[in-house]
């Protein structure tokens, strides 16, 4: 059920990219090769922790370990000291757990809408400049209903689960827990 219903989500997410990608048009660059957003770091949940392990544990033994090693350097350098660092899941500039990366991947690069965050409307640099007026009625209703259904989902897995989340967790901490490391 919670697979199910995460995976309608992801949906929801890429339907929205679609949509805005068709009313953006060119301004949308977001393309195979630009990593500008691999190199952000976030906060990710359990429920995508799990889905980036189903995609670990479908790497070849070498990859997987080099994903691994970038991790633990990620948490050194990006997420101790600061520098800016690709994701640990980037080789060659191509995702290597792209079908089970987490929700904020498949949002990237389109115009987002936070409700709880409602003064403002996020988007990614390379495709909006600063201050820029993106006009778009459905923009609002669309992200606030996704937004309301993952964060059911995320009280529905938490009270499932009967553990609290154990803090902040990023793609880095997920790659390592996954492989026991």
């Amino acid at each position: 059920m919670i697979e199910t219903r995460y995976q309608q989500i992801v949906t929801a997410v890429d339907a929205e990219f679609a949509r805005n990608r068709e009313l953006h048009g060119a301004k949308i660059h977001c393309r195979p090769g630009c990593t500008e957003c691999c190199h952000h770091v976030f906060s990710i949940t359990e429920i995508e922790a799990a889905q980036i392990a189903k995609g670990l544990a479908r790497l070849p033994l070498e990859l997987r370990a080099a994903v691994e090693a970038r991790a633990r350097e990620y948490i050194i350098r990006a997420l101790i000291r600061g520098d800016r660092l690709p994701c640990p899941a980037l080789e060659q500039d191509v995702c290597s757990i792209y079908e089970h990366r987490p929700l904020m991947c498949h949002k990237f690069g389109m115009p987002l809408y936070n409700p709880e965050k409602p003064d403002r409307i996020f988007a990614c640099e390379l495709n909006f400049k600063a201050g820029e007026e993106i006009r778009d009625p459905q923009l609002i209703p669309v992200q606030t209903a996704i937004h309301a259904e993952w964060n059911a989902l995320q009280a529905q897995y938490r009270a499932l689960s009967g553990a609290p989340s154990p803090g902040p967790l990023t793609v880095a901490h997920a790659i390592l827990r996954a492989n026991g490391a």
